[in-house]
């Protein structure tokens, strides 16, 4: 089954939020999905407001996987039905460990191996440090998108996207889509920068899609702030559902664009 990593060298734009809401949807489909952290904050928790998980349990951290401490089972987080995650305590440790002890690179590939078959998709949240770890785990996936803010500091996240890719010599056919994000009819910088990143997409990434930009909306936060997945059936107020219904429509429409069994 399909391991697909979101991946931008840039933080706050939106990349959890994707793929948290892209994990859940595809979980709504009776599709039995993982999603792994590498990021030692592991914000994608709070978005679905089950950030209590990260510290309620101090065993079941994918750190202790790779070294075999635990077993695959027990390091599972199940966070809505057909959907579980996996978070990690301290990446920068383990991936001088992975760069000391090689035997940890077929220990990661092994349990993703394992996992690919007990679910329909992995998906893999990077933090916008790299590591070793990072490294290792896009070379393992089948699929990269790549989440950019529509703003100077985000085409820059975009550009050292693609140099990380190169300066560690990925893959970078990898790439497969590319999301802008934040856009505004109404605001000059985010349709300037929306033009720019699809000069620097045909560029750097030819064969790459980029995707429809995903608008700003204030409701995400709001859902956010009460750990309310965009996906999750709870009563909101007028405001919020009518709200929430039209970035759904939004998402779904991405969604059904991404196809990432051909990535195989």
């Amino acid at each position: 089954m399909p391991v697909i990593s979101t991946f931008c060298k840039k933080g706050g734009v939106g990349k959890s939020t994707f793929i948290g809401y892209l994990a859940h949807y595809y979980a709504q489909q009776q599709k039995n999905i993982l999603v792994i952290s590498v990021d030692d904050q592991n914000s994608i928790f709070k978005i679905f407001g089950t950030e209590n998980a990260i510290l309620e349990d101090d065993r079941n951290y994918f750190d202790y996987l790779i070294e075999g401490f635990i077993e695959l089972g027990d390091v599972l987080i199940n966070i809505r039905p057909n959907l579980d995650f996996i978070k990690t305590l301290n990446t920068d440790s383990l991936s001088i460990r992975i760069t000391q002890e090689r035997r940890l690179e077929k220990e990661i590939k092994k349990i993703i191996e394992s996992y690919k078959t007990f679910y329909d998709y992995i998906f893999i949240d990077f933090p916008p440090a790299s590591s070793r770890l990072s490294e290792v785990l896009i070379d393992l996936s089948d699929s990269v998108l790549i989440v950019v803010g529509l703003d100077s500091l985000g085409l820059g996240g975009f550009v050292n996207a693609i140099q990380y890719f190169v300066d560690k010599d990925l893959d970078i056919e990898l790439i497969n889509y590319i999301l802008p994000n934040g856009f505004s009819k109404t605001k000059r910088a985010p349709k300037v920068s929306l033009e720019a990143l699809k000069i620097q997409a045909s560029k750097y990434t030819p064969n790459a899609l980029v995707l429809p930009p995903l608008n700003d909306r204030s409701v995400i936060k709001n859902l956010q702030a009460e750990g309310i997945s965009i996906f999750d059936n709870v009563g909101l107020s007028r405001y919020d559902t009518q709200s929430r219904e039209i970035v759904k429509k939004e998402l779904i429409s991405l969604f059904e664009m991404l196809k990432f069994e051909k990535t195989l």
